[in-house]
């Protein structure tokens, strides 16, 4: 059981269509939305502070700037303190609310979600140290196979998006590379030198199994377990020690011209064994079965924190760098009610009950001049401004801007 930093996030009960983004954490649950916030003064209108310990009877988000229409809701506490400057929102989560949230399906005992995966923003990466059994060159002819499967966050992207690195530049020598361009439509093996592989992509943003295989100076592309490669000749592999990457180009997370890999991945197999098309198609339908060919193979379902867990014998372990738990999958779990403290006390929540209580953090500042009230991120990069109407036991503050409304009721 993995059991990542919490990310903050909105927990929603769905009031129609979403228009926000929800980050969820791999097979650990963490549901509230946090703001903590930073003030220049003290907050008052009418001789009545905002600071204090809140209960937020709603928190309704529009997608319609005037405040109408379909929207989501939040719940929680909320707490404004002078002297440390922040807001915290803390929500109680049933196991539905819990499985709900989460984007599962709820049978009334039993929740079917994701098994996870985690998600990258070009920027992120996983380094597997380097370990001869990654050479895959050397072990069995010059043969091997790498697999893998994602989700496009966007498939007009002109970027070339690594899936898997053991090149510390496109064109080296040694080492090998998979990875996309959605906007090209095309899925590259890079090999030895700059002579590559190629197959057409047709990008979407549903879950898409990738897998290229080669033999000495031919290697083969498969979307979906079909092949589609229109260039096979590469020139021979030949080993390296650099680490390996997943979701970027080796050593390269800051590459000017792009090569971090954009939504999620799940899944990644690296074998020292050339696979048939139908032994790919295989694995799409039953799952990889280990074997001595697998020299490593992260399921996305195993791992803690900032860790990776390579389920060979290899131990090949990956680093994260700023990747998140998901649990949007290709596969599917069944989570029980039995489970849910679990779940709660590893999404770093206190479970008493039957409910679980979760608190995350995001920074703001905030400030109010008369009736306007205003937030800034804490690192500038956003300001949103509105009303806010205060008596001694109740609070509404509307914020309305080009991205919809949202209207936060509190009392005390």
């Amino acid at each position: 059981m993995k059991s990542p930093a919490v990310a903050g996030f909105f927990v929603y009960r769905h009031l129609g269509p979403a228009s926000c983004n929800i980050t969820i954490v791999k097979r650990l649950l963490a549901l509230s939305l946090l703001f903590i916030m930073s003030c220049d003064e003290s907050p008052e209108e009418d001789g009545f502070s905002l600071t204090g310990s809140w209960a937020i009877t709603s928190l309704k988000h529009y997608t319609n700037t005037d405040c109408t229409g379909e929207h989501e809701e939040y719940t929680g506490t909320a707490t404004f303190d002078d002297t440390s400057a922040h807001e915290e929102l803390v929500d109680l989560f049933s196991f539905q609310e819990f499985c709900e949230a989460s984007g599962g399906t709820y049978d009334g005992s039993i929740c079917l979600m994701g098994d996870g995966s985690l998600s990258f923003d070009g920027d992120d990466y996983i380094e597997v140290p380097h370990d001869a059994s990654l050479n895959i060159n050397d072990n069995n002819g010059n043969q091997g196979t790498l697999m893998a499967y994602i989700k496009i966050e966007d498939v007009t992207e002109d970027s070339y998006n690594r899936i898997i690195s053991k090149k510390s530049i496109w064109n080296g020598p040694s080492g090998y590379e998979l990875e996309i361009n959605p906007a090209q439509n095309i899925i590259t093996f890079l090999a030895g030198n700059d002579n590559f592989a190629r197959g057409e992509l047709i990008p979407t943003q549903d879950w898409t199994h990738v897998a290229v295989t080669f033999h000495d100076t031919v290697g083969t592309i498969y979307i979906n377990g079909i092949n589609v490669t229109f260039d096979a000749n590469i020139d021979s592999i030949s080993s390296n020690e650099v680490p390996l990457w997943i979701g970027n180009l080796t050593g390269s997370e800051e590459d000017p011209l792009g090569g971090g890999f954009y939504g999620l991945m799940d899944e990644i197999a690296i074998l020292d064994r050339e696979l048939s098309e139908n032994e790919i198609q295989d694995v799409i339908e039953n799952g990889l079965q280990m074997n001595s060919n697998v020299v490593a193979h992260w399921n996305f379902s195993s791992g803690s924190g900032g860790t990776l867990n390579d389920q060979s014998s290899n131990e090949n372990n990956g680093s994260i760098t700023g990747s998140v738990w998901s649990f949007d999958s290709p596969a599917e779990i069944e989570v029980s009610n039995d489970m849910f403290s679990q779940l709660c006390t590893d999404s770093n929540g206190q479970y008493s009950n039957d409910l679980c209580s979760i608190t995350t953090t995001n920074v703001w500042n905030y400030s109010i001049n008369g009736n306007e009230y205003c937030k800034e991120s804490n690192d500038g990069g956003h300001t949103h401004c509105g009303t806010i109407e205060l008596t001694p036991t109740n609070a509404t503050v509307t914020i309305s801007n080009e991205d919809g409304c949202s209207v936060i009721n509190y009392s005390r």
